[in-house]
């Protein structure tokens, strides 16, 4: 066992006791979870998020899918023509300004969503089976005084 009780880690900075850096490792573990969970199915993390956000949010916008993804205006455009060629997504122009296009799931689309939806549930079960509810709600009270902190810089 490393300093503290804490097991050897992969790199030394894992042994440092550091809420970033644990962060950091829980995201990171997750996040890979979740990308061999979606392999299989033949999407992307990215391409998963974006098709919940559409499914929650029929006829978001390139810039909409920009703010709540975290990605860049470029990063949208190539996401959203490689999901419109696979046929998950169609464009259309919104209501009020020709010059925005409105994106919304394809049956098909919707079909890759529920697959994903189910295939994310499935990869996130280890993280969430081994806290109580208790902890569980404690930790997101926790994160979100973190990530307020940093919101308010």
């Amino acid at each position: 066992m490393g300093k503290k009780g804490c097991a050897p880690g992969r790199f030394p900075w894992e042994q440092e006791e550091s809420n970033t850096t644990l962060i950091k490792l829980v995201y990171l573990t997750v996040r890979r979870e979740i990308e061999t969970a979606l392999r299989p199915i033949g999407l992307t993390p990215q391409q998963s998020q974006s098709l919940h956000l559409l499914a929650l949010t029929p006829g978001a916008t390139n810039a909409d899918l920009e703010r709540l993804l975290f990605i860049d205006k470029s990063s949208v455009t190539s996401l959203i023509n490689g999901m419109e060629k696979r046929g998950w997504v169609i464009r259309r122009e919104h209501a009020r300004d020709a010059r925005v296009k409105q994106i919304f799931l394809t049956d098909k689309g919707r079909e890759m969503y529920d697959a994903s939806a189910e295939a994310v549930k499935r990869a996130k079960i280890g993280a969430n089976e081994q806290l109580t509810q208790a902890e569980s709600e404690t930790l997101r009270v926790l994160l979100r005084k973190i990530l307020a902190a940093y919101e308010q810089q």
